[in-house]
């Protein structure tokens, strides 16, 4: 959700800061105020194109700036943490347009690619107005909100993963079709399969050489020393400190000589023992001739095979299965297909085994997500809407073998046809209201934002759009640019917004209404003006949806 909106010479905007919360807000104003400015500067933020139009005359650039609580979108986490950042649960996104058609997008302060911060905030942000087509009317979506109604992930990711294994069997079938080979061909592929066979890659075995490349390199630089210690061990002090000590062991006995003949034995058998420890170190670490040359010469076989054959021993070892598929497909061409054929048949029917309990478990919720919508209909004063999900069949795909498509009537009598084919401009909004109380909450969405969908009704329709708006809210969060008093009435917050002249330029501004203020505009809203009788009425209609 949009924590803070900071926006500064957008459009009719000099400059605005405006902490936002969760739950319904409504902006009203009178028209031409800036309302739909604000709708336009959130939505720079979640997918439009910048303008230098954008910019406010005179000025050089634009800035709009959103604070988001990430908490609630894993989605937007992982692009993140994917992308290297290191965010808690609130991000800042901004878009900065110059004058001069240059725009910038940066993510906590660091400029970033635009699809980077669009993919960010795919689930945050959905603006809805009458002429807008929402992902609702796209019926290659439809099978995707069913599913989220499901609430079935385990049967889904089954049905996909069957269908990639049968599709990918499908594949290589045509492509071992499309693929003639000469006996230069065979030749040429037996070599290469010999060549990976022959070298007996293992992924362990490069850094088991590596290592010892590494410790013979470490030795070989520190090896001259060892001979010079040995060297000087062997033939100057050795012999003499065995003559040394073997003169004070001769002397003769008393309690002082004794200490002193102990001292030096001490020394003389620990200084043996020591070089002793030496030697056993440093022969540990020799490497003969023999040994360095093999090594080195297994680790240039494995460095040209992964060189040749893709980059890694692991790549060298598919390349290697693939040569095997390949000859065995040139020998034994139709008894590969053969083979195809059947691994194919068993796969598609694991698919279309799992596709099936899709399909039954799809029958089954349609009908309840169908009355679902109908009640949300009903409160919206559709009481004659006909919803209902159209499952049909369809060729195998990830998704499963259904088709699936919204159909609506929205009188009685009259047919049932596509959701996207049907409703004026008023139904098709509180259509659309009803249908995100239901699906918002299943695609994660955090803010949902409605710009006027409620121009040209009143009375208790516009009562029941609030008050829609209003459960809305308890998903997600929700913006309203409003012109009815019922719709603003429902809302947790009121911002008015409006305008004002100065120095030959139009400015807007945005201001949080408190009760007595709020109940002001209502009557303003509702009547064109305040007087005695409008408040009161404004008071009742505040207090009912209030409730």
């Amino acid at each position: 959700m949009i924590k803070n909106l900071f926006i500064q010479n957008f459009i009719l905007i000099d400059q605005l800061n405006l902490e936002l919360h969760s739950g319904f807000s409504a902006f009203t104003g009178e028209t031409g105020a800036g309302k739909s400015i604000l709708i336009d500067a959130i939505s720079m933020l979640g997918n439009e194109r910048a303008s230098s139009s954008f910019v406010m005359r005179g000025k050089e650039r634009a800035i709009v700036e959103g604070t988001f609580d990430l908490s609630n979108d894993p989605h937007a986490r992982e692009v993140l943490n994917e992308a290297g950042f290191e965010c808690g649960d609130e991000v800042t996104f901004t878009r900065e347009i110059h004058a001069a058609g240059k725009s910038v997008a940066r993510i906590d302060h660091r400029i970033v690619p635009l699809s980077l911060m669009r993919e960010c905030l795919r689930n945050e942000i959905d603006i809805h107005n009458q002429r807008d087509n929402a992902y609702l009317l796209n019926t290659s979506s439809h099978i995707r909100l069913l599913d989220a109604y499901l609430q079935d992930q385990k049967q889904l990711a089954e049905v996909k993963e069957a269908y990639e294994i049968w599709h990918g069997l499908c594949q290589e079938r045509e492509a071992a079709l499309q693929e003639t080979y000469n006996e230069n061909d065979l030749e040429f592929l037996t070599y290469q399969l010999n060549e990976i066979e022959e070298a007996r890659l293992d992924p362990k075995e490069e850094e088991e050489l590596l290592s010892k490349e590494k410790a013979f390199k470490a030795v070989k630089a520190s090896f001259d020393k060892f001979s010079q210690i040995f060297a000087l061990y062997d033939e100057e002090l050795s012999g003499s400190f065995y003559e040394l000590n073997r003169t004070v062991q001769s002397l003769s006995e008393s309690d002082e000589i004794s200490k002193v003949q102990e001292a030096v034995n001490d020394a003389y058998y620990s200084l043996s023992d020591a070089m002793e420890q030496l030697h056993d170190i440093a022969s540990g670490l020799e490497m003969s001739e023999e040994d360095i040359n093999a090594m080195e010469e297994r680790l240039y076989v494995i460095q040209r095979l992964k060189r040749k054959y893709g980059g890694s021993i692991e790549r060298a070892l598919e390349r290697k299965e693939e040569l095997a598929r390949q000859i065995e497909m040139i020998t034994h061409r139709h008894e590969y297909l053969d083979r195809m054929d059947a691994r194919i048949a068993a796969a598609r029917k694991v698919y279309d085994d799992k596709a099936a309990v899709l399909h039954q478990l799809r029958i089954k919720k349609a009908p309840d997500l169908d009355r679902a919508i109908a009640v949300h209909l009903k409160d919206l004063m559709l009481p004659n809407a006909r919803f209902k999900t159209m499952i049909e069949d369809r060729e195998p795909s990830p998704d499963g073998s259904d088709r699936v498509e919204f159909m609506i009537s929205m009188n009685p009598g009259e047919d049932l046809k596509p959701l996207s084919r049907t409703a004026s401009g008023g139904e098709l909004s509180r259509l659309m209201l009803g249908l995100k109380v239901i699906f918002t909450r299943l695609q994660g969405i955090s803010t949902v934002i409605f710009d006027e969908i409620d121009t040209g009704v009143s009375g208790p329709v516009a009562s029941a759009i609030g008050q829609k708006m209003l459960t809305l809210s308890e998903d997600c969060q929700v913006f309203a640019v409003t012109h009815l008093a019922q719709v603003a009435a429902c809302s947790d917050r009121h911002y008015l917004v409006s305008k004002a002249s100065e120095d030959d330029q139009t400015r807007t501004s945005v201001s949080l209404l408190d009760e007595e203020e709020r109940i002001r505009q209502l009557a303003l809203i509702a009547s064109s003006n305040i007087t005695e009788s409008s408040l009161k009425a404004a008071e009742e209609l505040y207090r009912r949806n209030r409730g």
